[in-house]
């Protein structure tokens, strides 16, 4: 993976440099004033890969960083590494259309922090969090309508019940009359009965049977309704435990975070305790708040997922299903899901194939005067030079092996071999001579402890030297600015040939800030050799660690208000370099000599670079033509179309706009992809805005018609049947001066746009219209 772009939030004094490519060559410099915010532009980048953040990294008012990190991206280098089922489809299916992805380390109170895909996934996996929402709005809109329900059924049993009541009450008022009026008969079945009793007796029993009828059939409406009620226990239910867990996930959320913040207080504490005893006790409190985050953490994912199941289940419970079928359907789906990879665990994973972000310390590597052989056998990281000895034989190739040599004039020859070796090898980068041809060496030698050093005697051990012709001095005592680079050119060298540590992102703040101007220049060779290896970000502020010719390494660092060092940092590219101060610049101002916007040959914006005179004289005679005066348009020719790009470094470098106009030939072809890939780094939308590429036609001059181009600017009688460009080359003509008389004959007024034929007025009327699109 190659980081290709970084964005950084709330860090220092950046509050949000949104997003920033970096050189496509591997190469990327950081220029600006002191307390601009470079190194924090560094330390950012070194916080997003170990996770590491102080106190002092944060902002004024407390808010949290966020660095996001983009790197080039295949899934096919990862398939056989992550565990592809635990991928969404959709997951999955995005993967493998990607080039690119992103990781955000976000940082929590406390100053833990995660890391979180990007952007390219981020609708998929909020999709999932849109859905959690839609099921809250589904299941609260269900939950209205029960609660509705609910009320009207109970409304309803209530008056079905109250009318079976009313019904019993009439009927035992009917068979009290029934009774009375059996009392007050003489004999219900005698004949002597009055025909008025009997007759009132059979109205009667007829009434009570029509209540009996009625009392039945109000009893089956009620026992419907209640059946309702009872059918609705399980929605009651679910409605109770929604309740619950929503309840008790704010609950636990409030616990998570109490927790990060006692983490938080007690990780600022730890800090103040000025003896040790107190230091540990401090240190084993903020581990007991730490678990205590951790237990939070997994209760409220318990809690939460316990939520999304009844969530899931409720739409179905709402609906009729059982509860019980509801549950057991939920519980399986959700189970399926959590067993896929979220956004942070995806994150984690891939960042683990992401390349180290390594800070070179100044003199964190220094080779020492001698070191023992038994402790770079043992690597004993403790001693000193350590890490340089290693470098240094990472280098030369050799390992313990070739120290147990048995011949002492075979060993001592392959020595001086491979002094021979690196000391070339150094003095490729290293150009400084002492006097006047005088270039230093790098020795070393392996000798062993005589008698004077009575615990070691016998043992071997390496020593080194730095030799000129007059002097054999020791490392340490050479000059500072020689220590320095000897140190800087082994750290990257070794680090670029060792395949441990190949393609990892190499972090350098003011490299080379002890050396003469020649010896930063020196730097940057060392940079041009390894890049192949390994990304640099650098900062600087001296014009000899900057190439002219390759603006697209420079982003600017300055602040908001350039006078206010409390204001926020703002990073500008190659491409905004026009926005950037003259003081943020002045490296870049340094290398060029003296500032060309303050001329009047080249204009600040709506300057067309063109690849020679000759095209020049063209295009000036077509503006002529056309009589084109809508806007303004100063065409720069170039030395030839290999210097375009030179001519279009210096314009960006002095913050003048520019516009380059190729046509379809080889060279021009190349040099628009080169433009485009340096400057643009391939984005075709945003290279359109400043790149012509006129692909229909080789050259100028081949936009005229053969006909045309025959009678009106070569003056020739035989036919064309080649295109113009070919014909000048063919017949030996000089087309700057074919051009130049073009231009001198419109000027006069000799030739006219409308002495043309129509084929000769389209194709100039179409670069015309190409041009002025982008013309301000």
């Amino acid at each position: 993976m190659k980081l290709t772009a970084f964005r950084i939030e709330n860090f220092r004094s950046i509050k949000d440099t949104k997003w920033n490519n970096l050189a496509h060559d591997n190469i990327t410099c950081l220029i600006g004033q002191n307390e601009s915010g470079k190194t924090s532009v560094l330390e950012g980048l070194k916080a997003f890969h170990d996770g590491i953040l102080i106190e002092d990294m944060l902002r004024s008012d407390l808010t949290l960083p966020v660095v996001t990190c983009k790197f080039k991206f295949s899934i096919a280098e990862f398939e056989n590494s992550i565990d592809m089922n635990r991928l969404q489809p959709e997951i999955r299916k995005a993967l493998n259309e990607i080039d690119s992805i992103s990781l955000s380390r976000v940082w929590e109170p406390g100053m833990s922090s995660y890391l979180t895909t990007g952007n390219e996934l981020a609708a998929i996996f909020n999709a999932e969090e849109e859905k959690r929402a839609q099921r809250e709005s589904t299941i609260q809109k269900l939950i209205e309508k029960f609660s509705n329900d609910y009320k009207k059924a109970s409304l309803a049993v209530e008056k079905a019940k109250q009318a079976y009541e009313d019904t019993e009450y009439e009927i035992s008022v009917k068979q009290n009359e029934i009774n009375e009026l059996k009392k007050t008969s003489r004999s219900l079945f005698s004949k002597s009965s009055k025909k008025s009793d009997t007759d009132d007796l059979e109205n009667i029993n007829q009434d009570l049977k029509r209540l009996e009828e009625e009392r039945n059939s109000k009893k089956i409406i009620w026992e419907e309704k209640s059946s309702v009620l009872v059918k609705m226990h399980d929605r009651q239910l679910l409605k109770e435990r929604l309740s619950v867990l929503q309840l008790d996930t704010q609950e636990k959320r409030n616990e998570l975070t109490k927790a990060r913040n006692r983490f938080q207080q007690i990780s600022e504490i730890v800090g103040m305790y000025p003896s040790e005893r107190e230091l540990r006790t401090a240190e084993a409190t903020q581990e007991q708040h730490r678990l205590e985050i951790d237990l939070a953490k997994d209760d409220l994912d318990e809690v939460r997922m316990n939520y999304d199941i009844l969530l899931l289940a409720g739409e179905q419970i709402f609906n009729g299903v059982p509860f019980e079928e509801a549950m057991a359907y939920s519980t399986e789906e959700m189970s399926k899901f959590d067993n896929f990879m979220g956004s942070v665990e995806l994150g984690e994973e891939i960042f683990k194939f992401c390349p180290a972000f390594e800070i070179f310390e100044d003199f964190s590597s220094l080779l020492p005067n001698r070191i023992d052989l038994e402790d770079i056998v043992t690597g004993n990281t403790a001693v000193e030079g350590y890490k340089a000895a290693l470098n240094f034989l990472t280098i030369t190739g050799l390992d313990y092996n070739f120290f147990q040599q048995p011949s002492s004039r075979i060993l001592k020859q392959k020595i001086e071999n491979m002094n021979g070796e690196i000391t070339l090898n150094f003095q490729d980068f290293w150009r400084q001579n002492v006097g006047k041809n005088n270039k230093i060496k790098i020795n070393f030698e392996l000798a062993n402890y005589d008698h004077s050093h009575a615990e070691k005697s016998g043992k071997p051990f390496v020593e080194f030297w730095i030799k000129d012709e007059s002097e054999r001095l020791y490392p340490k005592q050479r000059s500072r600015g020689v220590r320095w680079f000897l140190s800087f050119f082994m750290e990257l060298k070794a680090t670029a040939i060792d395949k441990s540590r190949q393609n990892s992102i190499l972090l350098i703040d003011e490299p080379g800030v002890s050396l003469h101007a020649r010896a930063q220049e020196d730097v940057l060779k060392v940079f041009d050799d390894i890049r192949e290896s390994m990304q640099i970000i650098y900062t600087t502020h001296s014009p000899h660690l900057i190439d002219v010719n390759k603006l697209y390494r420079v982003i600017a660092v300055q602040r908001a208000v350039e006078d206010d060092m409390n204001s926020e940092t703002l990073l500008m590219n190659a491409r905004t370099l026009k926005s950037a101060t003259a003081d943020t610049l002045s490296p870049v101002y340094a290398m060029m000599g003296a500032r060309l916007n303050q001329q009047d040959v080249i204009k600040s914006f709506n300057n067309v670079v063109v690849k020679d005179l000759s095209t020049y004289y063209f295009l000036k005679a077509i503006l002529m033509l056309t009589g084109y005066k809508e806007k303004e348009c100063y065409f720069l020719p170039a030395s030839g179309t290999a210097s375009m790009p030179m001519i279009i470094n210096i314009l960006i470098g002095w913050g003048l706009e520019y516009i380059a106009l190729n046509f379809g030939n080889e060279e021009e072809k190349f040099v628009y992809n080169k433009l485009r890939k340096e400057l643009f780094d391939n984005n075709v939308d945003q290279a359109e805005l400043q790149l012509i590429y006129i692909r229909e036609f080789a050259d100028v001059e081949d936009l005229f018609s053969t006909i045309d181009f025959k009678k009106y600017i070569i003056h020739v009688r035989e036919g064309i049947t080649e295109k113009n460009s070919e014909y000048l080359k063919d017949n030996s003509e000089s087309r700057a001066v074919v051009a130049s008389n073009l231009l001198q004959n419109v000027t006069r007024g000799e030739i006219q746009f409308n002495d043309f034929d129509d084929e000769s007025r389209d194709n100039l009327k179409m670069l015309m219209d190409r041009i002025t699109l982008i013309l301000k």
